[in-house]
């Protein structure tokens, strides 16, 4: 069955970020499998830009022309006059990688517009955690799908020969709940060291916490190296050449970072919350997320030990191969929008 599909999202989805590379991942399968998708950014990401946006929705969107909408939660705010509308004449699928009050928000109008979210006819999210999280807010479990993301997506980068050297990565933005700023912080408590530790992703994603994240770096008596965001090539070069990946997050809707680096079998260090430690599983060591010497306690246990670096690289490549692919992500989010919309079209009649 081939549908008439719109993902209504917000921001830029060229970004190298979890979400939006969910997104092309999923689409490109799609459209190999002869199923379109239009792709609609409604405005930007932040919440004044999406409510500057919202009187434009109503004209931009005619939902008679899908035959499913699926919204991105990240459009939450631009959407929310237009749900309950735009569901009597079409199926609506929620895709919903994160909302904010389950990340700790206590905005009261984040809740109005959780709930808007929540109304919709299909809910996929990205983890057992993130369904059980919408269940508690008073999801219906019968209109639930997980759809998790793949690992396998830098496969193909990956180099063979490349020896392991003494280096940590880390992958994310520059944004608080990622935790980067601690990070370094702890890093400075392991000098001094032969070791170095490695920064990519968006450094400019909120620039009042890379001012943090700067001003840790240029305290901080350890090797800091930041590569920003880098293609997948480059990437894939860096899960290669390093022997630890941490990222010590204060929340995770799910962590592709995560799942690509036990791919790689990187031993991982990371926060213990949401779906993280199921996650990770055997192939790394979790700690409280901001409690700093517990972080530095993790980092230089697996630094120290080559023997434990090689059995819980052994235990990351295990873990990894129970993970989805990206394929089965693709079918499964298919598999949900098409059923919401044969349950849609079956009320009707």
């Amino acid at each position: 069955m081939t549908l008439n599909l719109a993902f209504l999202t917000v921001g830029n989805p060229d970004r190298r970020t979890g979400g939006y590379l969910y997104h092309r991942e999923v689409f490109r399968r799609w459209h190999a499998w002869g199923q379109p998708v239009d792709e609609i950014v409604l405005g930007p990401a932040d919440v004044a830009g999406q409510l500057a946006a919202r009187a434009q929705v109503g004209r931009r969107i005619d939902p008679s022309r899908y035959d499913v909408l699926i919204i991105d939660a990240l459009a939450r705010v631009v959407v929310a006059p237009w749900i309950d509308s735009w569901r009597t004449y079409r199926p609506i699928v929620a895709l919903i990688h994160e909302l904010p009050t389950i990340a700790g928000a206590n905005d009261l109008y984040e809740y109005e517009w959780e709930r808007n979210l929540l109304r919709a006819d299909v809910l996929v999210t990205v983890s057992d955690e993130g369904a059980m999280a919408l269940i508690e807010r008073g999801a219906d479990p019968t209109r639930m799908y997980i759809a998790s993301g793949g690992c396998d997506r830098l496969r193909n980068f990956i180099p063979t020969n490349l020896p392991r050297e003494t280096l940590v990565i880390s992958v994310g933005q520059w944004i608080p709940r990622k935790n980067v700023a601690h990070l370094v912080r702890s890093w400075d408590q392991i000098a001094p060291t032969t070791w170095r530790l490695e920064l990519i992703g968006e450094t400019d994603a909120d620039p009042d916490y890379a001012t943090e994240v700067w001003q840790a770096i240029r305290h901080c008596s350890a090797p800091v190296i930041v590569r920003g965001v880098l293609p997948d090539d480059k990437l894939a070069e860096c899960y290669a050449r390093a022997s630890i990946f941490a990222l010590p997050s204060r929340f995770e809707g799910y962590g592709l970072v995560f799942a690509e680096a036990l791919a790689c079998g990187l031993p991982v260090v990371a926060g213990a919350v949401g779906p993280v430690p199921t996650l990770v599983g055997n192939g790394g060591i979790l700690v409280p997320p901001d409690d700093e010497q517990a972080l530095v306690n993790a980092l230089r246990t697996v630094m120290a030990d080559p023997l434990l670096r090689q059995h819980l690289s052994e235990a990351a490549q295990q873990r990894a191969a129970s993970l989805p692919r990206w394929d089965e992500t693709a079918q499964r989010l298919l598999t949900a929008v098409t059923n919401a919309f044969t349950g849609y079209t079956t009320q009707k009649t």
